[in-house]
């Protein structure tokens, strides 16, 4: 083993389970361009390292959610099933895909994430009343550390977020995403779920959708355990920071980190498909 470049991709990891943890992203949507851009790694064996690593970084960072209140299990374990459905036919797709092309819809994913965000960056989604429908019984509540309230909601449109869900189950097993980078906006801003929660449950959900990935690229030989191994330790360290720091960043500043990092990943990794790499590897 490479000590240096070891030592290396875990400071990656442990970087981009920081940023996945606050967002609900699992890590792996920041970890897979990292990884490919800066390290030349294949993408192939970055998406089945990260895959492993965003289910490590969904068990550590989600105790501290679920400490936090921003976790709702009950919308998690009802959207997890299909997203990992969806994430089964991802993985059984991505392990023969052309890397170019795995480049090219990562970087339209990102972008996307990064553009819907932008779009409901000043959104605020207000206290449900105690009225409110709930026919399928998923009001939740948690006290937000920034604004000392308490933040009560009631998830929208959930059978359209089925739809989306398992959309998201493929594009994790393709990608090796978790599914929180379509996760995340779509609670957000179509389920009508406020960021934090929805960062706190994709965290939940994204390691149920993420051992269905690990399980198909385990079976075709892509993990690699000299990549897998540093960047379990650096996802569990950053994991750590990512969940506590979540209660004291305010969600203007998460959106802003957001919109910065995916966007410029976004454009790598679209640039890499066709042959240019901005890192000038």
């Amino acid at each position: 083993m490479d000590w240096t470049l070891a030592i290396e991709l875990g400071f990656a990891a442990a970087g981009a389970a920081i940023l996945g943890s606050m967002l609900g992203l699992g890590g792996g949507v920041f970890l897979v361009p990292l990884f490919t851009l800066f390290f030349d790694i294949d993408p192939k064996i970055a998406v089945g390292a990260s895959a492993v690593s965003v289910v490590a970084n969904s068990i550590v960072g989600s105790t501290n959610h679920l400490r936090n209140g921003f976790t709702n299990l009950r919308i998690s374990m009802l959207l997890g099933i299909v997203s990992a459905l969806g994430a089964l036919i991802g993985a059984s797709i991505a392990v023969g895909a052309n890397t170019s092309l795995l480049n090219f819809v990562f970087g339209l994913v990102l972008i996307y994430a990064s553009a819907s965000m932008i779009l409901k960056r000043t959104n605020v989604i207000p206290n449900a009343p105690p009225n409110a429908p709930d026919p399928f019984e998923l009001r939740a509540s948690y006290r937000d550390g920034t604004s000392r309230r308490v933040v009560e909601y009631v998830p929208q449109r959930v059978r359209s977020g089925l739809v989306i869900s398992s959309g998201a189950g493929v594009l994790s097993g393709l990608l090796g995403v978790g599914g929180g980078v379509v996760q995340v906006p779509a609670m957000n801003i179509f389920m009508s779920i406020p960021l934090k929660a929805a960062a706190g449950t994709s965290s939940f959900m994204v390691g149920i959708t993420s051992v269905a990935t690990a399980t198909v690229f385990y079976a075709d030989g892509k993990i690699d355990p000299s990549v897998v191994v540093p960047t379990l330790f650096g996802i569990y360290v950053g994991s750590q920071i990512g969940s506590r720091l979540t209660k004291r960043v305010d969600t203007q500043r998460l959106l802003l980190i957001f919109v910065v990092v995916l966007g410029y990943l976004g454009l790598s990794m679209l640039l890499k498909s066709f042959g240019i790499n901005l890192t000038g590897r």
